[in-house]
């Protein structure tokens, strides 16, 4: 479910971190909580789920230590994160609610995206198979038309499949990819964004739950899931332990933007931290999903673009094939 999810996915999330919310705060234990989740629900990722934090809770670890061994097919950073803050601060039904509300978020922006990403999607199809067809018409080589057009598409789905298979956290060349999709028009700023509010969530929920910042902010780098925030923080215990406050390094990094920057020093001098960092979750996260929004409603006008000058070229290339055949007739 984590690695590709789908709208219906982190509703069936959200729905379990609800209802999961909903029984720990009515008294019932974690493990009675999660016995009865598991009875009521099918075949689905939610109930081997809630089969594995059983068996681990059965074993005496923590959720939180269970969920790390379940690992993150099952539950991403953030999760692991947040519960456990939630079990150092007593408040696991609150982290619970937070994540479904987070599902929840996801989804209904997710489900937005798709929808209307169906035309530019469309009309990339439509291109890949309408580009070559007057090369086709010319030459009648078939095999050369769909080695041109279904050979383009499987090309791009490889690249995306590619793309999404190095983004894994075990991949070594998951920095790499990180980094250079934040050159990406739209897309990068949107993924920025959205590392940005998992990285204040999980701080928030860590630092009331009284974690202490220099261990907070590792956990928090990898629920972000930002490759380059994770190498980013992992370099910061020398300062850390030399005196060095997180604002300035938050600062010095060239990582954050301006906006982040200000509000983390003024959340640490004011002693406002957590509600700092919970504004700029809600922020980061509102901005993350409107550029998702916007790259999917501009998509279309890019290849109205594309097939726009594709056909003008052919146009051309056709009226110089017809003036070149014309011009030899003439002279013969």
């Amino acid at each position: 479910m984590i690695g590709f999810p789908t709208p219906a996915d982190l509703r069936r999330r959200a729905l379990f971190c609800s209802q999961l919310a909903v029984m720990l705060k009515s008294g019932l234990t974690l493990r009675r909580s999660l016995e009865t989740l598991a009875d009521a629900a099918s075949d689905t990722p939610e109930r081997r789920l809630s089969l594995g934090l059983i068996e681990g809770l059965e074993q005496g670890l923590t959720c939180s230590e269970a969920l790390e061994r379940l690992g993150g097919r099952m539950a991403g950073g953030l999760d692991r994160a947040l519960v456990r803050a939630g079990e150092q601060s007593g408040r696991l039904d609150e982290m619970f609610a937070l994540l479904a509300r987070h599902y929840q978020t996801r989804a209904d922006n997710e489900a937005a995206i798709l929808h209307a990403s169906v035309y530019p999607m469309l009309v990339l199809h439509l291109t890949a198979f309408i580009a070559p067809l007057p090369a086709w018409v010319r030459s009648g080589d078939g095999l050369a038309y769909l080695s041109r057009s279904l050979g383009l598409l499987l090309s791009l789905y490889g690249l995306a499949a590619l793309t999404v298979w190095v983004l894994r956290p075990w991949h070594p060349w998951r920095g790499k990819v990180d980094r250079a999709l934040m050159w990406v028009p739209w897309l990068g700023e949107a993924r920025a964004d959205l590392a940005l509010s998992r990285l204040a969530w999980a701080m928030e929920a860590l630092l009331s739950a009284g974690v202490l910042v220099t261990e907070a902010w590792p956990m928090a780098a990898r629920a972000s899931g930002s490759a380059t925030i994770e190498s980013v923080v992992a370099s910061w215990r020398p300062p850390l332990e030399s005196g060095a406050t997180p604002a300035e390094l938050v600062a010095a990094s060239g990582v954050f933007p301006e906006a982040f920057v200000g509000s983390y020093a003024a959340g640490e001098v004011s002693g406002r931290l957590e509600q700092e960092l919970r504004r700029l979750a809600r922020w980061h996260e509102e901005e993350g999903f409107r550029k998702m929004r916007w790259l999917g409603a501009w998509s279309p006008r890019f290849f109205y673009a594309l097939v726009s000058v594709w056909v003008v070229v052919e146009i051309l290339s056709m009226a110089s094939g017809y003036l070149s055949l014309l011009g030899r007739l003439l002279d013969e």
